[in-house]
């Protein structure tokens, strides 16, 4: 179940979505979801995600439609583009990971003594 709503990343776009652009974002929004239900591992109560999500998500969601399919680099200065295969834009940025990294679950290690009495 996506965190988010198409209505969601409209109202964070400031615009309306077109009628060709609900399926794209709803796919979007599936992926994006997937990807902070798999990165936060667990360490939130699944009933009542907490509203992060719903921003993160929202985010991401926007920043993947902003980027042309097949662009794997785009620069502005001195203008360089380049394409390959597939985009690798769809998975968590690192401003996204940093406001989650909250609700992922830390692995630690303690060490023990054992003490001859």
């Amino acid at each position: 179940m996506p965190f988010a709503t198409p209505d969601d990343v409209a109202a964070r776009l400031g615009r309306p979505l077109a009628e060709d652009e609900i399926n794209r974002v709803s796919a979007f929004l599936d992926d994006a979801s997937a990807f902070v239900s798999e990165y936060c591992t667990g360490t939130w109560d699944s009933t009542a995600p907490p509203t992060i999500f719903k921003t993160v998500v929202c985010a991401e969601v926007i920043r993947w439609l902003s980027v042309a399919p097949g662009v794997i680099l785009e620069r502005t200065g001195e203008l360089e583009t380049q394409f390959g295969q597939s985009a690798s834009n769809q998975g968590l940025s690192r401003d996204a990971r940093t406001a989650l990294s909250k609700y992922r679950r830390k692995v630690g290690s303690l060490g023990f003594r054992r003490y001859d009495c």
